[in-house]
C-alpha cells in the first residue's frame, strides 16, 4: 500500500490504532514494555521524544523517510513530531518503548539539555550501542521501573516512575557523550547554546512558516549571524533547518489531508 494514501495519525497515546495500549501513561510519559505488532499499524507522527529499547530481536522502520534497524543491546532516540512508519519486527523481538515531552525531558536533565538536543536535532546519534555497565544498568532499571507499574506502588507512584526514568535518562546520556565530539572552547559553547536555543525554538511550532528574521529576532543575533553558527554547528544553514521541518510539516498534512482530526498540540 502507497504510504501517501494511508492516513498518518496524530499521537494520542500508543492505542491499538499505531502501536498498543501502554503499560504506563500520564500525559508527560509512556511506557510499553514489550511492544507487539499489530496487523493494521498506522503512519504515526509522534509529538514526544521517542526511546526504543532492545533487548533481543530486531526492530526495523522508518522515521521521517530514512530507514533504522536496531538489533540486541542497542537504543534509539527519535524527535518530537517524527513521522513513523513501515513497522517490521523479528518475532523474538524484545523492545520496551518510552514516549516522553520535551518539556519533562528537559526538566529531567537539566542543566545537561545541549547534549539531547544535538542528539536529538543533527540526525548523527540517534542510534546508540550500550557497553557492558550500560546494559546492566538498563537491565536493573526496567526491572525497578515495571515493578512500580506493576505493583501499583502507592501515592508516590508517578514520582518514582519518573526519578527511575530520569535515571535512565542520565545513563543514555553517557553513552552519548561517548559519541559525541564535545568541543571545549568558550566560543564553540556559546554557538552550540546559541544552535539549542534555535532548534528549540524551530521544533516548538507547530508549523514553521515564520522566515528567518523571524527566528533571528526572537533569538537576538542577526540572521547573518544565525547562519552562520548553525552552519558552524551542523554544517546546514538555518534556512536548510527550517526547510527542513516545514518538508516535515508538509508530508504530515499530505498524509494526514483525508482525516478529518487534527495534530495535538
Amino acid at each position: 500500500m502507497n504510504n501517501d494514501r494511508r492516513e498518518t495519525r496524530p499521537y494520542v497515546g500508543l492505542t491499538e490504532h499505531n502501536f498498543q495500549e501502554p503499560d504506563y501513561r500520564d500525559g508527560d510519559l509512556t511506557i510499553i514494555n514489550h511492544l507487539r505488532y499489530h496487523p493494521h499499524m498506522h503512519p504515526t507522527q509522534l509529538d514526544m521524544v521517542f526511546v526504543a529499547v532492545c533487548f533481543e530481536g530486531e526492530f526495523t522502520f522508518d522515521m521521517d523517510g530514512h530507514e533504522y534497524t536496531i538489533v540486541k543491546d542497542e537504543i534509539f532516540i527519535g524527535h518530537p513530531n517524527a513521522i513513523y512508519d513501515n513497522f517490521v519486527m523479528s518475532k523474538d523481538l524484545d523492545c520496551r518503548l518510552l514516549c516522553i515531552t520535551k518539556s519533562l525531558l528537559m526538566s529531567m536533565l537539566y542543566p545537561n539539555q545541549p547534549l539531547w538536543n544535538k542528539s536529538l536535532f543533527l540526525d548523527k546519534h540517534n542510534l546508540l550501542h550500550l557497553t557492558p555497565i550500560d546494559k546492566q544498568l538498563r537491565t536493573h532499571l526496567f526491572a525497578l521501573l515495571m515493578f512500580n507499574i506493576e505493583e501499583k506502588t502507592g501515592a508516590f507512584q508517578k514520582e518514582m516512575i519518573h526519578a527511575i526514568v530520569r535515571v535512565l535518562l542520565y545513563g543514555i546520556s553517557r553513552a552519548l557523550t561517548q559519541q559525541i565530539n564535545v568541543e571545549s572552547s568558550h566560543e564553540t559553547n556559546q554557538k552550540k547554546i546559541l544552535f539549542d536555543n534555535f532548534i528549540t525554538l524551530l521544533s516548538s511550532s507547530e508549523i514553521k512558516k515564520n522566515p528567518l528574521a523571524y527566528y533571528a529576532d526572537k533569538l537576538c543575533v542577526s540572521s547573518r549571524y544565525l547562519t552562520m553558527v548553525c552552519r558552524d554547528v551542523s554544517k546546514k544553514t538555518a534556512y536548510d533547518w527550517i526547510s527542513e521541518y516545514v518538508q516535515n510539516d508538509v508530508r504530515f498534512y499530505l498524509l494526514h489531508s483525508n482525516s478529518p482530526s487534527r495534530r495535538l498540540p
